[in-house]
């Protein structure tokens, strides 16, 4: 736990006597202490409050993951307000209920299909490969440096369909400021989105994220003009892509929707690959086994396949291990639509409810020695989507779950193919929210070996 985890838990204990503001800024700084200071309290469920949206009952038990996620679409709906929908905009997938949730998801499936993985293999190998060419040996990088810029190219390229490099950096730029801007704070409190004059975190994330909304419809625009049918980027998919009505998504909502495919595909993704990263190279039983389970793909210093990487079950439960023990998104909460029952509590409409993964995922009826990185875990038994959901589960089960989970092993294998690494940072590293997920405090640092 940071000083800083320490300091809220010391000082805003105990909750129930506390603002739910104090209790919103504890979540951000340690989210995961303060969860597990939740239960210890109160036991499983409790109930959270958070800032606009109100009171949360929170549990991390299986029996409420079932309860929550075996939930039709009519009988849940996300919270409102939403603290996202500011990052995402109001026409994303993830702020849609009802029928309209329904038929916005079944349109946007299809350029997410599992069978569509091997379309995007090449691209994710060759950025992965792009930033190894320009490491020299003994040179010490940040992880999340490294994480953030493959998967943010991923996106420019087989999200967007970006060409070119000058373009590339205008919308790699004003994506990072985006992301940048939209703090914390700003995701847990919601007074603070709004002006305080010409200055301030709401004005300067504002003005971030309407450059970003321009350059994506300057982008739609252009490809409109073009007309070129050929392209298999998933932008050129969704504006390709027709209801059963025969009507298609509006620019705005193309717009929503590649905000919130970058912001869904940047973070969580760059972030699982830092921990994998973090912790294959402090263990070197794993890292060992990984290495002779790649070595059956060809010698050192060559790339796999993509597709063949993506089937090996070492680097795979490596790679679920890792989002298990480090979720990236602590907190999954819905909003019911109808009665019903969450970890034996009856629900009534209106009423938040929320899984927290952070205690799901090291329950310990499930998750023997939980706080222990063992890949093995995952090759001894299957897991139950009521017992491991990093990315959530049900009817809003994130549509990009197949495109994370095939990049996470592409870029992995592939680091780990070609070059050898070694870890400088010793202590794990504090997890705290960056804006909507959650990722280390402090630097990972690793060292190209000579």
């Amino acid at each position: 736990m940071t000083a800083l985890g320490r300091w809220a838990r010391e000082s805003l204990l105990p909750q129930v006597a506390r603002p739910v503001a104090l209790q919103a800024i504890w979540m951000a700084l340690d989210p995961e202490g303060f969860f597990e200071s939740c239960v210890a309290q109160r036991g499983d469920p409790f109930v959270l409050g958070i800032p606009s949206a109100g009171e949360v009952l929170v549990s991390g038990h299986p029996e409420a993951a079932r309860d929550l996620f075996t939930a039709s679409s009519a009988a849940i709906e996300p919270v409102e307000p939403n603290p996202v929908a500011p990052l995402l905009g109001a026409h994303s997938l993830l702020l849609l209920s009802g029928e309209r949730h329904r038929r916005e998801r079944r349109l946007m499936m299809a350029p997410f299909n599992a069978r569509r993985m091997g379309d995007y293999g090449g691209i994710i190998r060759d950025r992965t490969l792009a930033a190894v060419r320009t490491w020299r040996p003994g040179e010490v990088f940040v992880a999340q440096h490294l994480t953030q810029a493959i998967t943010l190219d991923v996106i420019l390229r087989a999200v967007i369909g970006v060409q070119g490099e000058p373009r590339s950096a205008r919308f790699r730029d004003s994506i990072k400021a985006m992301l940048a801007a939209y703090t914390p704070l700003l995701l847990v409190l919601p007074a603070l989105r709004r002006s305080f004059g010409p200055f301030g975190p709401w004005v300067r994330f504002a003005a971030a994220r309407d450059n970003v909304c321009a350059l994506f419809r300057e982008e739609i625009a252009a490809r409109r003009a073009a007309g070129d049918a050929a392209r298999n980027d998933i932008l050129s998919l969704l504006m390709a892509a027709r209801y059963e009505d025969d009507t298609q998504l509006t620019d705005e909502e193309l717009v929503d929707e590649l905000r919130t495919l970058v912001v869904a595909g940047h973070d969580t993704t760059s972030t699982a690959l830092v921990w994998a990263l973090f912790h294959v190279h402090r263990d070197p039983q794993v890292l060992g086994t990984l290495r002779d389970e790649l070595a059956t793909l060809g010698p050192f210093g060559e790339a796999p396949p993509p597709d063949r990487l993506a089937e090996l079950p070492y680097l795979g439960a490596v790679c679920q291990e890792a989002l298990r023990l480090h979720p990236v998104v602590p907190i999954i909460p819905r909003r019911a639509c109808q009665p019903m029952i969450f970890r034996g509590h009856a629900i009534a409409p209106g009423q938040n409810i929320a899984i927290a993964t952070t205690l799901l995922h090291t329950h310990p009826e499930v998750w023997t020695d939980p706080a222990r990185f063992s890949p093995e875990r995952f090759l001894e038994r299957k897991y139950s989507p009521f017992e491991y959901a990093p990315f959530g589960g049900g009817v809003r089960r994130c549509i990009g779950a197949a495109l994370g989970t095939y990049q996470l092993r592409i870029v992995l294998g592939t680091l780990l193919a070609t070059t050898r690494l070694t870890l400088r940072t010793r202590r794990t590293p504090a997890r705290v929210l960056m804006n909507i997920t959650m990722g280390p405090r402090e630097a990972v640092r690793l060292q190209v070996e000579g």
